[in-house]
């Protein structure tokens, strides 16, 4: 299959980029190719002609999203529109990442799953969910991705979470994480796996994607990777107020894979065996 990847540097973009072996894939970082730019859009999709889709370039600042919320619309809708106008009419499979974010503040310490309703309280999540809507009102044949909290690829990457605290760590004695915010640690190579087969597969629709998590907190994600580093460091519950934040992000971010279960087509396993997993990699310098 031709398969067109947009946010080929992102953490996501860059493993699907190397590991969707046996397609003749097409990966484009942001200076490559401008999704909010309509003309290059068209062009680039018409000389391809791509047979699937998978559109992981985002604007992903969520604290600057609420501030300058044009740009988190104009790259995360008005970028997906261009890119879904250009599928209308062709056979073309259209897999969208979104985020478990978008679900919002309804729950206080259960999981979402796929059939609760959104209720996003960030810009971010807000514009997220809207080009979920761009999606879903327009194309027949498509994949939505609500995944969170990914963590793995090079550590060369900016965003790199697990490698940026065990940089942390090695440098000071004390740590502070958040104790009260709660989510899916999910390894982008567990996602990609994930993704490939419900492509293969051929299943449609709206699918939570993360690694099993049952109310793992931020402090206790620290302190897993601090604890497989090996470091001599402590990882301490976060003073209330030490983390100013300008989104109004949701102190429960976690979900359940509820449709992949009832498929029969869950690959995603435990988030501390795959955490693990990627440590090594990173200890023996293979990332």
């Amino acid at each position: 299959m031709r398969i067109l990847i947009t946010g080929a540097n992102g953490m996501l973009g860059s493993v699907l980029s190397k590991k969707l072996k046996g397609h003749e894939v097409f990966a484009y970082s942001r200076a490559e190719l401008d999704i909010t730019n309509r003309v290059e859009i068209k062009h680039t999709l018409k000389d391809i002609d791509p047979q699937v889709i998978i559109h992981a370039a985002a604007y992903t600042n969520v604290e600057q999203s609420e501030v300058d919320p044009d740009k988190a619309y104009l790259v995360n809708v008005i970028g997906t529109q261009n890119l879904v106008d250009a599928c209308v009419g062709n056979n073309v499979l259209f897999v969208y990442i979104s985020s478990t974010g978008i679900y919002g503040t309804k729950k206080v310490n259960s999981p979402y799953n796929e059939f609760d309703e959104a209720l996003p309280t960030t810009i971010h999540h807000k514009s997220k969910l809207e080009a979920e809507k761009v999606v879903i009102n327009h194309l027949n044949k498509f994949l939505i991705i609500r995944t969170g909290w990914l963590f793995g690829g090079s550590i060369q990457k900016e965003k790199n979470f697990v490698f940026k605290r065990y940089l942390e760590a090695s440098s000071k004695k004390k740590i502070y994480s958040d104790p009260n915010q709660i989510g899916n640690p999910t390894y982008v190579e567990d996602l990609v796996d994930q993704i490939n087969l419900l492509i293969d597969k051929q299943h449609y629709g709206i699918f939570n994607c993360v690694n099993n998590a049952v109310n793992v907190t931020r402090l206790d994600y620290v302190q897993k990777i601090i604890s497989l580093f090996e470091l001599d460091c402590q990882v301490e519950a976060a003073p209330k107020g030490i983390f100013k934040r300008v989104a109004p992000v949701s102190s429960n971010e976690s979900a359940e894979n509820k449709k992949l279960d009832f498929l029969g087509v869950n690959i995603m396993g435990d988030w501390q065996e795959s955490l693990q997993r990627y440590v090594k990699l990173v200890r023996s310098k293979e990332v």
